[in-house]
């Protein structure tokens, strides 16, 4: 019995390497093609990015590039300060359009802004973490996401914020499906091998067809997932 376990245990360990190799090569393919792709880009000056660890992928990247220079968003709000908003901000900035980032942590903030280039300015809104109870669960959400959004409508929404938690992260997306899309609507969102964001993106998907929205999903796949859900105007950009 314990030589079984120890080969099933040896097995296990095998496979888990192989799909971090796996992983991994996607990533570096991944990281060629969105340089390739941006190399000649007017409005995206600035292109000293580092995605890895914590910071969303170059797949990412890759995917909000191609929705930012195609779909050409008119109003942006994205959730957590990080590499994509270096993207998101240029890209503002360069075509006079309304962009904002909410982040809970002032000392991150701070640190992103000492070491980013570029002639443009990062309108990010420090807004504390709560806890709340979502479906039986508690999930972080950005407290008073509801009241700070109040009237306002995007068409891109980027979600890699705040902590991801266990189940039902994220939550503040579900209530902006609710009340604060435009009916042409981009939503990505990271980290969406997780169960918790999973169980969010379902919630999503529930609004959207309680309220009667023709929509596309997606996921892709690069050293982790992210989703992106679109309107049906929109469904290019499950193909990218």
């Amino acid at each position: 019995m314990k030589k079984l376990i120890k080969e099933r245990i040896k097995r296990t360990s095998l496979y888990n390497r192989f799909i971090g190799i796996e992983a991994t090569q996607r990533e570096i393919l991944k990281g060629l093609i969105f340089n390739s792709t941006i190399t000649d880009s007017e409005w995206l000056r600035y292109k000293n990015f580092s995605p890895g660890g914590a910071a969303v992928d170059f797949g990412f990247l890759y995917t909000m590039y191609r929705v930012l220079n195609s779909m050409k968003p008119r109003s942006i709000v994205e959730f957590g300060l990080g590499q994509s908003s270096k993207m998101v901000h240029q890209y503002a900035h360069y075509f006079h359009v309304d962009a904002v980032t909410y982040e809970h942590d002032s000392d991150w903030m701070s640190f992103f802004n000492e070491g980013r280039d570029g002639e443009y300015d990062i309108t990010v809104c420090l807004t504390e973490l709560e806890t709340i109870e979502y479906k039986g669960y508690e999930t972080l959400t950005y407290k008073d996401i509801d009241k700070k959004l109040a009237g306002k409508k995007f068409d891109f929404v980027l979600v890699d914020g705040p902590f991801g938690s266990p189940h039902y992260s994220r939550s503040q997306i579900v209530g902006i499906a609710k009340d604060n899309l435009k009916e042409r609507f981009c939503i990505l969102i990271d980290d969406t091998e997780r169960v918790g964001e999973k169980e969010i993106i379902q919630e999503i998907v529930d609004v959207l067809e309680s309220n009667h929205i023709d929509y596309f999903k997606h996921t892709y796949i690069s050293s982790k997932n992210h989703t992106l859900i679109c309107s049906a105007d929109m469904k290019f950009l499950t193909s990218l």
